[in-house]
């Protein structure tokens, strides 16, 4: 489910990059970024939640969720910059880019993790 959600991501940014506009794009856009949220929060949640200590659960979770925030700040933050330095359309096919390399080198690492 957890790479389901980033593949729906991966569909959205494509969208954005294609050359097709209009109000259709967007809405699906912004359905695809719902669902990937939807797909990988709670996921990651449950999964967090069976390798943290049941007395230690509430902050092993809370620790976990704040990383995951801490992480997207710093990417928001680099998207940011690389939008800024190279333009919008590079800067989003650079994160389609490490998006889909992410994807891989996860599927590569942990081939069996991925099939459940």
């Amino acid at each position: 489910m957890f790479l389901a959600g980033h593949a729906g991501l991966f569909v959205a940014y494509g969208l954005l990059l294609a050359p097709a506009r209009g109000a259709a794009v967007g809405v699906v856009v912004l359905v695809l970024h719902g669902a990937f949220y939807a797909a990988t929060d709670g996921v990651l949640m449950a999964a967090a939640a069976g390798s943290v200590p049941a007395r230690l659960r509430s902050s092993g979770l809370a620790l976990v969720q704040t990383g995951q925030a801490g992480a997207r700040f710093a990417c928001s933050l680099l998207f940011g910059a690389a939008w800024t330095a190279w333009g919008a359309h590079t800067a989003l096919a650079a994160a389609t880019a490490a998006l889909a390399g992410c994807t891989v080198a996860v599927v590569a690492v942990r081939p069996g993790q991925v099939a459940r």
